[in-house]
């Protein structure tokens, strides 16, 4: 299977949906024709992380109890080892994607409506990006320690916004957290990578 910077991945327990799913695929199909929408349920959700990643995120992830920190951890890995884009089921994006991404865009990051937290129903990201690698370095230490593994928000959404923000302080970068009806597009450049945070740019 073919995934990369043109393929939109999403995971669900089956295919099977309720018509509301099903016409709202249609429709951010129909907007990104430019896209491959690729859809992994429950079995090839457990099969993808045992044919692409290593012993230890194989044994990290089977940890997890609940599809829906395996369903988090598995979006990140994916993102991070493919450079792709990922999209929850049930989300829309009103605009097309190629107007949002831009041909040297590495990362795009939206705030969330809760102070210091960053969507992540939505991840565009180019492949083996830092704040993927920090961020799957958070998770796998927590369940290796024991730490976060029956608080998924804890485990998946804040070790990836501690990963946003670690970069961002290790590159000296003068960047927080805005309400999403407020930030302004921004990209901040460091190295050889950068990040680009947008408001309501998905919606």
């Amino acid at each position: 299977m073919k995934i990369d910077k043109f393929t939109i991945i999403q995971t669900w327990n089956t295919k099977k949906f309720h018509k509301n799913i099903v016409l709202l695929r249609k429709t951010m199909m129909e907007q990104n024709p430019e896209f491959e929408f690729v859809l992994f349920d429950d079995q090839e959700l457990n099969n993808s992380i045992e044919e692409y990643f290593d012993k230890d995120v194989v044994n990290c992830y089977f940890k997890l109890n609940h599809y829906t920190p395996r369903a988090d951890f598995w979006r990140y890995l994916m993102v991070h080892k493919f450079g792709c884009v990922y999209l929850d089921i049930d989300s829309q994006i009103n605009n097309s994607l190629d107007d949002l991404i831009q041909d040297n865009d590495k990362a795009i990051i939206t705030p969330e409506i809760h102070e210091n937290l960053f969507i992540q129903w939505g991840l565009i990201f180019e492949n083996n990006h830092i704040i993927l690698e920090k961020t799957l370095n958070n998770i796998l230490e927590d369940v290796n320690n024991g730490i976060n593994r029956n608080d998924h928000h804890a485990l998946t959404v804040k070790n990836y916004a501690k990963a946003i923000f670690d970069v961002a302080n290790e590159n000296n970068l003068e960047f927080e957290w805005i309400h999403p009806e407020e930030q302004i597009d921004k990209t901040y450049k460091f190295k050889n990578s950068s990040f680009k945070i947008v408001g309501n740019d998905y919606n």
